[in-house]
């Protein structure tokens, strides 16, 4: 990612992270019909989790994922969570804090596509709702990297279609998806948004990128929308080879 958009990026985000949780939800439901709450249910109910499983929450924003797994104690291990927005760790931190899992997760500010970790780090990677907003070769290349043999990611992130790749289609999401952000929200938003039009993946362009970074057993399903219009989400997962 250029250094100008990941600036943008870490901008619009910053400018979010007071009231992150509010504009998901609101968001979620105009454009999915789901509640943010549902949303981090329904990927961690579908996520096949281990009490020996490390874990990495990837792009854990506020750190609602990573709280659930800790609370829940989905994994004898700390949680571990990554983001690349120092504010939004900030309300991460202080979510464990003021529970009684206060030292349950290790966060830790960084790049999805530049992992400050060993190979074979962990067993599980986890990531909601943010993979459109990276160089999705790079994060699967790094995920690839940091698991364990046999060690398993698990994504649900909104999902592209084909016909994306007809030449002109992505520019004219881009403008629409532009123009509502800045009327709803501020222009470092809009161009945060608009720019990860071009991150977005088709089902079928998930599956090769993962079968050419050394993944198998894929399973790649659409996820249910209120809105056809609006792409939907897909549900990623994959075992390293």
């Amino acid at each position: 990612m250029p250094l100008q958009e990941k600036d943008i990026l870490v901008e619009a985000f910053t400018d979010m992270a007071p009231d992150y949780e509010r504009k998901v939800n609101s968001e979620l439901n105009l454009f999915w019909g789901w509640s943010y709450q549902g949303f981090v249910k329904e990927l961690i109910e579908r996520t096949p989790i281990f009490k020996t499983d490390t874990i990495l929450d990837v792009a854990t924003g506020t750190g609602v994922i990573s709280h659930h797994l800790a609370r829940e104690g989905r994994s004898q291990n700390h949680i571990h969570a990554l983001d690349i927005t120092y504010p939004m760790l900030k309300r991460a931190r202080d979510r464990f804090e003021n529970s009684n899992i206060g030292d349950e997760g290790e966060l830790i500010c960084a790049s999805a596509m530049d992992m400050p970790y060993n190979e074979g780090t962990f067993s599980l990677v986890i990531c909601g709702l943010a993979t459109h907003h990276m160089e999705v070769e790079k994060f699967v290349f790094e995920s690839h990297r940091i698991l364990t043999s046999d060690g398993r990611l698990s994504i649900i992130d909104v999902g592209g279609s084909l016909n994306w790749n007809i030449p002109g289609v992505k520019f004219l999401i881009r403008i629409v998806a532009y123009l509502y952000f800045l009327i709803t929200e501020n222009h470092s938003r809009a161009w945060a948004e608009s720019s990860a039009i071009s991150n977005v993946r088709a089902k079928e362009e998930w599956q090769a990128l993962l079968l050419r970074s050394g993944f198998k057993e894929l399973k790649i399903k659409k996820l249910s929308s209120k809105n056809w219009f609006i792409p939907s989400p897909l549900l990623i997962q994959a075992v390293k080879i």
